[in-house]
């Protein structure tokens, strides 16, 4: 799997959060609202952002968190 997308509701209203795996590279490009921004998972299994971008809305970064550490648990074989 290297696309998912999926709709978390913040203060009651709907966000539609993209995910895709950037291929043979422990990183990950995120699209909130129009707004792309780029992740990626430290040796340490961190999330770190890569680009300067801002979410839209802040309380987004946990479940984007959250769905990289579910999703793509096994980063390191992906490589």
């Amino acid at each position: 799997m290297r696309n998912l997308a999926c709709t978390f509701k913040v203060n009651g209203i709907p966000k539609r959060i993209c995910l895709k795996k950037i291929a043979k590279e422990r990183k990950f490009r995120v699209t909130v609202e129009g707004v792309q921004m780029e992740y990626f998972l430290t040796d340490e299994d961190h999330v770190k952002p890569l680009s300067d971008s801002e979410l839209p809305d802040d309380s987004l970064l946990p479940h984007i968190e959250w769905m990289i550490r579910h999703y793509f648990q096994n980063t390191k074989q992906l490589i």
